[in-house]
């Protein structure tokens, strides 16, 4: 549990290491470092669609999250959008069923196959 904590802060330090003096103060091995991890952070979610966050947060809760779902306008995990069931109401036609979002006031309601809500 420690180390996690350690881990994410040095994260949390190198990712707003830009509004810093951090530049002038490193090595270049661990500019050089950084930068590496800044490329693999973009190949990543231009192929994944998801950023290096996402998948930490993906791996720790078990759902499926991404921050660009989020500028989708959806929620941020997939598991979490609500799943509304369909209310569909299905009369026989020939040779097949039709099936309406309101029941079909044209048809008596004896001739309802059923309803699903």
């Amino acid at each position: 549990m420690r180390a996690q904590h350690i881990i994410l802060i040095a994260s949390l330090a190198v990712l707003v290491s830009a509004c810093s003096d951090f530049y002038s103060m490193a090595p270049r091995s661990t500019l050089k470092a950084v930068g590496n991890l800044s490329i693999v952070s973009t190949g990543l979610t231009m192929a994944t669609d998801k950023t290096l966050t996402d998948h930490l947060v993906s791996y720790n809760t078990g759902k499926d999250c991404s921050t660009l779902r989020i500028e989708q306008g959806r929620t941020y995990c997939k598991e979490d959008e609500p799943n509304p069931v369909a209310s569909v109401s299905c009369y026989p036609s020939i040779g097949d069923v039709t099936c309406y979002s309101e029941p079909n006031p044209a048809r008596k309601p004896d001739e309802r196959l059923g309803t699903r809500r």
